[in-house]
């Protein structure tokens, strides 16, 4: 992602995640399609590390999706659809594995391929009327989004609320397992300079940082020089209206604003300078925020979403709050700032379920064994094993 120095900042550690696990497999040959703005050329190809790499200019894509009313007409006109099959012409892989549909220019590209299966795997669903609750809504995302859906046949959306809201729009597609863990580097410690920290690419409602803000302001009446970190972009009109809240509420002695890092290493080597992680992401399952924190032996506190209670079915790992309630979120930290054994214990469980879920030898197996019981499908009809797909869906 450009940043404002003209440097490059990570993002999507999901999709360096499956590039890491998969190019170390002698059974798998690697194409990997993706999207930047700013390139000269409508394709940049490169081969690294074993894996080929083909850059796409996705400009005029994002800026026609903004001149187009029609969501239907924009999609047809998207200048990236003809770029990327042609190159799947060229490649011919055995099967497309095609990371989110919630970003319409490039997600859309997959529409019209024939002959070659899509599994499609989500990190959330866009069509979900808690998004236009608590984001902004984008009718094209949700267009795309939709006509993947009813069209794909291989799908990984996970359980619970995504499955639901999947089956919405097709009621046959085979939901498959599919486990993403992180890059995650070694970090040092560091002195402690703050009690929470809140987290995110983007300081949205959605993940909570303004209910951080008025729990941290019920927390100070017992705890005057309590400290709370936040992270990440902020657009100018959400800028003044977290200041102004953090002002309003006489905490400009209690609350730090750091900006997005660009490079992820260096946000989890700072966030060592946090006690605790405060985390009241509004929707989806299980933020992968909240999984880093985890890793990282940072006590967690979030809300209670479709996914977050699923954390403490063996032991408790995170606290978890009423979803929308400040005064349970502010409840949750004083816990943890009275009772330093809560903590101790949040974080050996958390770490201890960290491991399980970063098992990145079988995470990478799963997702072979994925794509070949695809492929057999598709081309012979052999049936998929059951033991690939998600149970009681």
């Amino acid at each position: 992602m450009p940043t404002k120095d003209s440097g490059y900042g990570d993002l999507a550690g999901w999709d360096s995640y499956i590039i890491e696990e998969l190019r170390k497999r002698p059974d798998i040959e690697l194409h990997v399609i993706s999207a930047h703005n700013g390139l000269k050329k409508s394709v940049c190809p490169f081969e690294l590390e074993g894996v080929n790499y083909y850059f796409v200019r996705c400009d005029r894509a994002t800026m026609l999706k903004r001149l187009i009313p029609s969501s239907k007409l924009w999609h047809k006109l998207n200048p990236m659809r003809p770029v990327v099959r042609k190159l799947v012409k060229k490649i011919q892989p055995d099967v497309i594995a095609l990371i989110g549909a919630e970003n319409a220019y490039y997600s859309g590209t997959v529409l019209g391929i024939k002959g070659i299966p899509v599994i499609l795997k989500c990190q959330t669903i866009y069509n979900n009327s808690d998004r236009i609750k608590n984001d902004i809504f984008d009718k094209k995302n949700a267009y795309v989004e939709r006509l993947l859906f009813k069209e794909l046949q291989y799908v990984a959306v996970g359980k619970g609320i995504h499955t639901n809201l999947f089956r919405q729009f097709n009621q046959t597609a085979y939901n498959f397992k599919w486990k993403l863990g992180n890059l995650m580097p070694e970090v040092k410690p560091l002195e402690k300079e703050y009690d929470f920290v809140n987290f995110a690419m983007l300081m949205l409602p959605k993940k909570g940082f303004p209910d951080a803000i008025e729990a941290l302001a019920i927390v100070k009446k017992e705890y005057p020089e309590v400290k709370l970190n936040l992270i990440g972009g902020v657009s100018s009109e959400d800028n003044e209206s977290l200041h102004n809240m953090v002002e309003s509420l006489e905490l400009t002695d209690n609350v730090v604003f750091s900006p997005f890092f660009p490079n992820q290493e260096d946000l989890f080597q700072h966030l060592q300078r946090s006690r605790f992680a405060l985390l009241p992401c509004k929707m989806d399952t299980v933020s992968s925020t909240i999984r880093q924190a985890m890793y990282y032996e940072l006590p967690v506190i979030c809300y209670e979403t479709d996914g977050t209670p699923k954390l403490n079915q063996d032991k408790e790992c995170v606290m978890i709050a009423r979803n929308g309630s400040v005064e349970d979120l502010a409840a949750k930290m004083l816990i943890l700032l009275r009772n330093k054994e809560k903590g101790d214990e949040l974080r050996i469980n958390a770490k201890e379920f960290s491991k399980r879920w970063n098992d990145d030898d079988r995470n990478a197996q799963q997702m072979v064994d994925n794509f070949r019981a695809i492929v057999e499908h598709y081309r012979h009809g052999t049936p998929i094993p059951a033991s690939l797909l998600v149970e009681n869906d």
